[in-house]
């Protein structure tokens, strides 16, 4: 209802609503005295019919409202009204006027009228009442209905809102479960449900799928020397890379660090995923712009079957990983797939490292001692250290095989501890007994160096011992470096700094061992043992040594051979300038008494002990 229906309503329910007051009545009857006195002074100044006609109507239709309006007190007021007039008109009548008797006759009709008005009006009156009140309440509800249609209309627009909340939540709350927000793939939760379920899958239906393990080469030095968030942005550019390039039925995500996964779920052999992950290798080793500088990303992959290799999911990401370590024990940028033989080395290393870790208690690792001797005149310069594992179990067991194992699990750190403990307490005997004044060098493992309380263990054991601390020399090779450089130059400094020399071990076998030489202050360099094996045999060998002999010499650098086995290696070597020799052909390495008797003979003249 508009505001103008609204005011008309309102102004005819107040015009007639019901009303039973005396003081209301009395104030209509001093408006009809008024009325009747107007009327009398027309009668007698305007006695026409039209103005009287006139009158007579008005006050007809004042009795009416008032018996209508204000039923039994209106009614008796306006039948005493017209009583009144009657009366006037009675006396008009005795007097002799022309219209009296029609008047009177006006008044009479009109009294038995409102009579009839009054009985009715009296008799309605509870039902308009009703109506009335049944009006206020279809107008109340009416008002109420429109107030709550807008309050509906706002609880809705409320809930539509709280639904667009609720579902941006279950979207954000989906994606903190499931999805890395670095990569923006799946994480390793949700990979495990996808193993799962593919898992149900293909024992269901009998059909294997692949599961692929990725891991960045050197990723932890990117972290070291570019900063952790070029290293997000590694993962965030390779993760684009890799989408590009997988299958979608397959299952690519990113379970943490520089790790993904994909699973292959078509029926793939293996020649066709190892041509499926090359090109993806492919993308990979594209420059990859991180921050303003342009890196080259390579990664190894370990892949397994399931229902091939296994049944088990847990066996399949554990041989997964061991196919990924494998690739990446042979080299960087490459594909393996699982064998059992790996797994079964996987178990042996697993036992070896359980034996090696009582191998101290029980006294299983001694140490032996290869000697050194300068070129020109075969003076004994020396001795390397040496451990050694005789366990109980498997053995004299490889350093090449245990050292690893130990750097692993953190135990190279007690490990070497106790070669400089023994070393050091052994030699301070020699070098009272037999005035030793040689150099005996200590291989220093990547893990050992980066220990926060190398340098302080060092000084420590050699306070302890005794040992003058310039005879003593530091073997450290290159993948010591892919940790922090300048924890690497700071360990080389305060090594230096305490009177001990430091010695860059297997030269010629990493990828930036002659920028290493730029930045790090070496005292010596140690040429690899592969480069003096194919001496003779290898015209790129010859020219690789002789080269490195003259460019070491003009940094000032003296050149240690080690693994010489053969005459015409040294001869080689002699002709080249090589200042020092180690090897088979000149000593192997010796216990503890076969030192402090080659100490008591004194330095042999040619050097040349078998």
């Amino acid at each position: 209802m508009n505001r103008k229906h609204k005011l008309r309503a309102t102004f005819a329910d107040r015009l007639m609503k019901s009303v039973n007051h005396r003081r209301t009545a009395l104030a209509m009857s001093l408006a009809a005295a008024l009325f009747l006195f107007i009327s009398v002074i027309g009668a007698f100044y305007d006695p026409t019919s039209l103005f009287l006609g006139l009158l007579l109507q008005l006050q007809m239709i004042i009795t009416i409202y008032l018996t209508l309006r204000y039923y039994f007190y209106g009614y008796i007021l306006a039948v005493s009204l017209n009583l009144i007039g009657l009366a006037f008109i009675v006396r008009q009548y005795d007097a002799g006027a022309g219209y009296a008797e029609f008047q009177g006759l006006f008044y009479v009709d009109i009294m038995i009228a409102l009579s009839i008005i009054a009985l009715y009006a009296l008799r309605n009156q509870k039902n308009f009442k009703e109506v009335l009140r049944q009006k206020e309440q279809v107008s109340k509800a009416y008002y109420q209905a429109a107030v709550s249609e807008e309050k509906l209309y706002q609880k809705n627009k409320q809930l539509e809102q709280s639904n667009q909340i609720i579902e941006r939540d279950r979207k954000q709350i989906y994606e903190l479960a499931y999805i890395d927000p670095l990569s923006g793939l799946p994480n390793r939760r949700k990979f495990q449900q996808f193993l799962k379920t593919a898992s149900v899958n293909a024992l269901r239906d009998g059909q294997p799928f692949s599961l692929v393990f990725m891991d960045f080469d050197n990723f932890k030095q990117v972290n070291d020397t570019m900063g952790h968030h070029t290293g997000d942005e590694l993962i965030r550019k390779a993760a684009q890379y890799l989408k590009e390039w997988a299958h979608p039925a397959d299952v690519l995500a990113h379970i943490g660090g520089d790790e993904f996964t994909l699973m292959i779920l078509r029926p793939l052999e293996r020649p066709a995923i190892a041509a499926y992950l090359g090109k993806m290798t492919e993308k990979l080793n594209q420059p990859m712009v991180l921050g303003d500088k342009k890196v080259v990303v390579t990664a190894c992959f370990g892949v397994t079957t399931f229902l091939k290799d296994t049944g088990s999911t847990v066996d399949l990401l554990k041989f997964a990983d061991t196919a990924m370590y494998q690739a990446k024990a042979g080299g960087k940028n490459r594909i393996c797939f699982f064998e059992k033989s790996l797994f079964n080395e996987l178990i042996t290393d697993a036992r070896l490292e359980q034996e090696l870790r009582k191998a101290l208690i029980n006294q299983e690792l001694f140490l032996v001692f290869q000697p050194q001797y300068f070129v020109p005149d075969g003076r004994l310069r020396g001795f390397e250290t040496l451990i050694r594992w005789q366990s109980s179990e498997f053995g004299l067991v490889s350093p090449a095989r245990f050292i690893p194992i130990a750097e692993h699990n953190g135990q190279i750190v007690e490990i070497g501890k106790w070669i400089m403990r023994e070393t050091f307490r052994t030699f301070k005997l020699y070098q009272d007994q037999h005035l030793f004044s040689g150099k005996l060098a200590v291989n220093v493992s990547a893990v050992q160096a980066m220990a926060p309380d190398f340098v302080t263990t060092v000084r420590d054991l050699l306070r302890e011992s005794g040992f003058d601390p310039t005879q003593l020399e530091f073997e450290i090779t290159e993948t010591a470096f892919d940790a922090r450089l300048e924890r690497v130059r700071h360990v080389i400094s305060e090594l230096r700094s305490m009177g001990a020399s430091v010695a860059l071990d297997d030269f010629g076998t990493g990828y930036s061992s002659l920028n290493y030489l730029q930045k790090l202050p070496f005292d010596l360099v140690k040429i690899d043992k592969a480069f003096i094996d194919k001496i003779h045999t290898d015209l790129k060998s010859n020219q690789f040594v002789s080269t490195i002999i003259s460019m070491l010499h003009q940094m000032n650098l003296p050149v240690l051979a080690e693994g010489v086995e053969t005459g015409e290696q040294n001869a080689f070597l002699d002709l080249n300038h090589c200042d020092i020799i180690q090897g088979y052909l000149y000593g192997r390495p010796m216990r503890m008494k076969e030192v402090d008797t080659l100490l008591r003979k004194g330095s042999p003249e040619t050097g040349h002990q078998q």
